[in-house]
């Protein structure tokens, strides 16, 4: 008797083990879900005029960089120029993000003199592991017509 109630007893331990563990995983997959989403929701949001289709940081309803689907220098100075927390209001995520450009050997193609990309304060493109050490970390990368040449935009977010 005595084994019986001891075998029932692991069996229901490495039961809730396992349930557990398998609700875990699934909430780690859904909250990267809901962060790759957060992270195609401001590139796409970036890839458009943006609203009103001339804005600037007092009016900015929706932030978009592009014009006649090029980037727009003016646009990207304008979002540059914009406090962090309250692009990330517009674009209406709760996680961090930091975005730049490369071209197509992989090198930085800077902002403006300064700047290597936008995003999070004191966040750069190599640093993002180590400084901020995200629990779930996306990112998506966009092909774009930056000065006559084409690159890539890189948006990463993070929790």
């Amino acid at each position: 008797m005595d084994m019986i109630i001891a075998i029932v007893i692991f069996g229901v331990a490495i039961a809730v083990y396992y349930k557990t563990t398998t609700n875990l995983s699934n909430q780690d997959e859904v909250l990267l879900g809901d962060i790759l989403e957060s992270a195609k929701l401001i590139s796409d949001s970036l890839l458009t005029e943006g609203y009103p289709k001339n804005w600037t940081s007092e009016n900015v309803t929706h932030i978009g960089i592009a014009t006649d689907d090029k980037i727009n220098q003016k646009k990207l100075d304008v979002f540059l120029s914009m406090d962090y927390s309250n692009t990330k209001k517009i674009f209406g995520t709760i996680y961090d993000y930091y975005i730049f450009f490369e071209n197509s050997d992989g090198s930085k193609i800077r902002i403006n003199n300064t700047t290597e990309g936008i995003g999070k304060p004191g966040v750069n493109s190599t640093n993002i592991n180590q400084d901020e050490n995200p629990k779930k970390l996306a990112k998506v990368t966009r092909i774009v017509a930056k000065n006559n040449s084409i690159a890539r935009m890189v948006v990463y977010a993070w929790q």
